[in-house]
């Protein structure tokens, strides 16, 4: 048994080569066995998680299991990745976790726990892994990665053991003494240590190529050596597709014609493929051809436009350069909806609100109107325009507690049934409201050029840039949704409205349901160019998984609303009731 003490970063656990692991309090030690084996099982915040790996003959592993919060992830030796026994493919975004490609490896970072997964995969078998704690996890926790605070300490007593075979391969072996030679910082310190342990991992599986190069590969990083290690051990290079081409050390995400200049930092410095001086990867386009920026096309709807290449809509024409659009100024007004949970505000910023309270939607100088969530469900029951005393609530407006039934006017406004379900109001200093009353209460306010950069509340200032919309009601700038929106609220409000399935059939029924905002033979699909789906599509997945009636009647508001915003540019859609099954 092999047992020495890493200088490494803090709360990371590792696992490489053929039975190399690193527990998270620093100590290393090497295990032989192709049973499986807990890495680390622990329990945060009521969140379960327990990460499993498992070695083939071959030495490498063969599968990990990792399981957070009753969601099952397997990665296979080839690197294929199950989700729920579901294959899926990368990036993968999934309520409690997300997985991308980090680099030449795979990272899994998980939404409901400080912790996050990396893994290489070599096609034969998965030859690293490592377990990244963002914080101390101390109480509860147990495997093979044991605790960070108890130093110097193995998970368990008398449970491995090495041959005295191991002791007899030579450790006289030229091949390594060599690497650990170009390596001076554990030249200095635990070398022969090290040796013995490269020694242990290596015998057995002297023809396992995979199986030497992956302690070879985590040594070299750690002592942040030049590429000379692989000619000395002649471990290959990770192949890398198309005109990409591989670094031993860089940044973990790559310049694509999306993001030209992704955000790093020092821990996001991992072997990598990357483009050309220059150049960046065209992420629009099939296979891994590098350009330059002024080359990259731009997307829109699910589309690709070549740089230079015009789109219209009703309201402004854009053109594509350097794969981005730059647009004409809009000519239609800007407006902002509220449609249940799901608000855009008057700038275009969409995001989802936390919980069942009372907001400020929006106010300016002398006129505020507000929202009042049901406790029950996640819809609107009530909109106040306060400048005016006017109420909306299910199917009913009333002005001063009396009920309007076809029209209100005055030196100021104007409140007027425009149909069954439909009421407006337009005030004499030119804002229009439009609430629906029915099935569920939404909400559309315009604003006259004169407020612009003016009013507050849930849907922004109204001044053409999105980066502030997100003020709080202290004047801060939130980067997240949630604060921002509980600064608007009224009174109490605690963070209810669910954001995950209420039951399996929901799930499924949305799944299959909501797809239709995707068909490219549906009804919608002549819309998909104006007004793309992405979003309405989350927001028909949430609102029918939550919905706490019946799940049509909640697709059926949300398919209205996309029919709506198409209609708003000029799009009619057809008989799109017919089509969804959804009646008036």
């Amino acid at each position: 048994l092999t047992l020495l003490k890493s200088t490494q970063l803090k709360y990371v656990c590792k696992t490489f080569g053929s039975g190399v692991v690193q527990m998270f309090n620093g100590t290393v030690f090497y295990v032989h066995s192709t049973c499986p084996f807990t890495l680390t099982r622990f329990t945060h915040n009521r969140v379960d998680c327990d990460i499993t790996v498992h070695r083939g003959e071959n030495g490498l592993l063969e599968y990990v299991e990792i399981n957070i919060n009753k969601i099952q992830t397997r990665i296979l030796y080839n690197g294929t990745i199950f989700v729920e026994q579901r294959m899926v493919s990368l990036p993968y975004d999934h309520t409690y976790q997300h997985v991308f490609q980090y680099g030449t490896n795979t990272k899994l970072r998980s939404t409901v726990l400080p912790l996050s997964v990396i893994w290489s995969s070599v096609g034969v078998g998965i030859d690293s892994l490592w377990v990244k704690l963002e914080q101390e996890l101390v109480p509860g926790m147990t495997g093979l990665c044991g605790r960070p605070d108890i130093p110097g300490q193995l998970p368990y007593k008398h449970i491995f053991y090495t041959s005295s075979k191991y002791i007899q391969y030579q450790s006289k072996h030229l091949l390594i003494q060599g690497f650990f030679f170009i390596c001076t910082i554990f030249y200095i310190a635990n070398t022969s240590k090290y040796i013995t342990l490269c020694q242990e991992n290596i015998y057995g599986y002297e023809k396992e190529l995979y199986v030497a190069c992956a302690f070879y590969k985590e040594i070299a990083h750690r002592c942040q050596t030049s590429h000379a290690w692989r000619t000395l051990t002649q471990c290959p290079e990770f192949s890398c597709p198309g005109e990409l081409h591989f670094e031993e050390q860089g940044d973990a995400f790559v310049p694509t014609c999306s993001n030209p200049a992704p955000t790093t930092n020092d821990q996001d410095i991992t072997s990598t493929c990357v483009c050309p001086q220059g150049q960046v990867l065209n992420d629009r386009a099939e296979g891994h051809y590098c350009v330059s920026v002024s080359a990259c096309p731009c997307v829109y709807a699910g589309r690709n436009y070549a740089p230079r290449e015009e789109r219209r809509t009703k309201c402004q024409t854009c053109m594509c350069n350097n794969g981005k659009w730059i647009c004409s100024q809009n000519s239609c007004p800007s407006r902002c909806v509220i449609e249940g949970q799901f608000v855009t505000t008057f700038d275009g910023k969409q995001y989802t609100l936390p919980g069942k309270c009372a907001y400020m939607a929006s106010k300016g100088f002398n006129w505020t109107i507000s929202i009042h969530f049901s406790e029950t469900t996640s819809s609107i029951q009530n909109v106040f325009l306060q400048i005016y005393q006017v109420r909306f609530s299910h199917n009913s407006v009333q002005f001063e507690k009396e009920e309007i039934r076809e029209l209100h006017q005055s030196d100021n406004a104007m409140v007027f049934w425009q149909s069954s379900m439909y009421v407006q109001v337009l005030t004499s200093f030119g804002m229009k409201i439009q609430v629906q009353t029915s099935p569920d209460l939404q909400l559309y306010i315009t604003l006259p050029q004169s407020e612009v950069g003016k009013p507050e509340g849930l849907c922004g200032n109204y001044n053409t840039d999105t980066t502030d919309d997100f003020t709080t009601s202290s004047g801060i700038v939130e980067n997240a949704a949630e604060p921002f929106a509980l600064s608007w609220s009224v009174g109490d409000c605690p963070v209810n409205i669910p954001k995950v399935c209420i039951n399996t059939d929901n799930e499924i029924f949305a799944d299959e349901k909501c797809h239709t905002l995707r068909d490219p033979g549906g009804i919608f699909a002549k819309c998909y160019d104006h007004v793309p789906t992405d979003n309405y599509h989350k927001a028909c997945i949430q609102r029918t998984c939550t919905c706490g009636s019946g799940p049509q009647q909640c697709l059926c508001v949300a398919l209205a609303n996309y029919a709506k915003a198409c209609a708003n540019q000029g799009i009619t859609v057809g008989d799109w009731r017919r089509a969804t099954n959804c009646s008036e």
